[in-house]
């Protein structure tokens, strides 16, 4: 059976960068310990007549540019994002058309929340894998400062914009994809989230407002699964390298869901492995949500941070409450 491998990656973040000074200023109290324990010392936050697609095609031309491609070779596009431009028809139309995807084409999104270029890619390597599909490109997209306020309190400080994009292509040998595992829980679905706008509940004035029962922003319910991260991430990871008969030292470069430095470490320390073999972007870019794994990938093959042959853990998670990892070699 052929696998599918990472051809290209790419990254794009707004240029509009508030750093954690400017940031206090706006919630209205000195936020830097704060956000220096998540390692987040800047966000990045798209510009008022920039959406999500527009982040989305930026970030595809760079992945497609260093894959030495063009948008009328992919077969498919999936664009992974909680941030849509609107509810339907999907983001991923707009992206296709942007990137000048060929009739012959298809596309659509995908909504895992943060865990969702983890989702995305597997979806792409299996199509890849089946023979339905050559070319894949998959989109990453996070826009959730429209859905945010800092004057609502520093949590909210701590989100930011941006996307990362990957093309998957047919590979032989043992380049590719190694392996996943995924667990998830929907007993969380309330915990935090984006509630108004769907058919649950609709958008009515009312709630538009800010006087229903529910908020139109990113609303914060329960804390029931703040920190869990470093107690489930060394789980689902070692079942991963289980099914593919590999110990923690094989992988060259662990990469996690970009939300908590201090959280990085602690998983470090309950998995048994050096903080130094992580890679981490949330100083520089905050947190980029389902966006954060492939930007943070695309940053460490730009920098020289893995090559060609590494092993590389991909571990996300995210509200619904799902998580998940995959494993490729580059």
């Amino acid at each position: 059976m052929r696998n599918a491998f990472i051809a290209g990656t790419g990254l794009y973040a707004p240029e509009r960068v508030i750093d954690n000074e400017e940031a206090g200023k706006i919630v209205g109290e000195d936020i830097s310990e704060f956000m220096g324990a998540l390692g987040i010392e800047k966000r990045r936050i798209m510009a008022d007549d920039q959406s999500t697609t527009d982040l989305a095609v930026r970030a595809g031309e760079k992945a497609l540019q260093e894959a030495g491609l063009t948008g009328e070779d992919i077969d498919l596009l999936i664009v992974s994002t909680d941030t849509p431009d609107i509810i339907s028809p999907q983001t991923s139309a707009s992206v296709a058309g942007e990137l000048g995807m060929r009739w012959e084409s298809t596309f659509f999104d995908i909504n895992s929340s943060c865990t969702g270029f983890v989702a995305a890619a597997e979806v792409a390597v299996n199509m890849i894998r089946s023979g339905s599909k050559d070319n894949v490109l998959v989109i990453s997209v996070y826009g959730m400062t429209r859905y945010t306020s800092m004057e609502k309190g520093k949590f909210f400080a701590l989100f930011s914009d941006g996307a990362g994009a990957c093309v998957f292509r047919p590979a032989s040998g043992d380049r590719g994809y190694v392996t996943s595992h995924y667990i998830g829980d929907g007993n969380h679905w309330d915990s935090l989230g984006i509630y108004v706008g769907g058919t649950r509940f609709p958008a009515t004035v009312e709630r538009l407002e800010g006087k229903g029962e529910v908020l139109p922003d990113l609303t914060f319910f329960r804390r029931d699964l703040i920190n869990k991260n470093p107690e489930y991430w060394p789980i689902i990871i070692n079942e991963a390298l289980k099914k593919a008969d590999l110990t923690k030292e094989d992988i060259d470069c662990y990469i996690f869901t970009q939300i908590n430095l201090g959280g990085v470490k602690q998983t470090c320390e309950n998995l048994g492995i050096p903080f130094e073999k992580t890679h981490n972007i949330m100083d520089e870019y905050g947190y980029t949500g389902n966006a954060c794994i492939i930007m943070a990938l695309h940053d460490a093959r730009e920098k020289g941070r893995v090559k060609e042959g590494d092993l590389v853990a991909l571990t996300a998670s995210g509200v619904g409450y799902t998580m998940s990892t995959i494993i490729f070699r580059l």
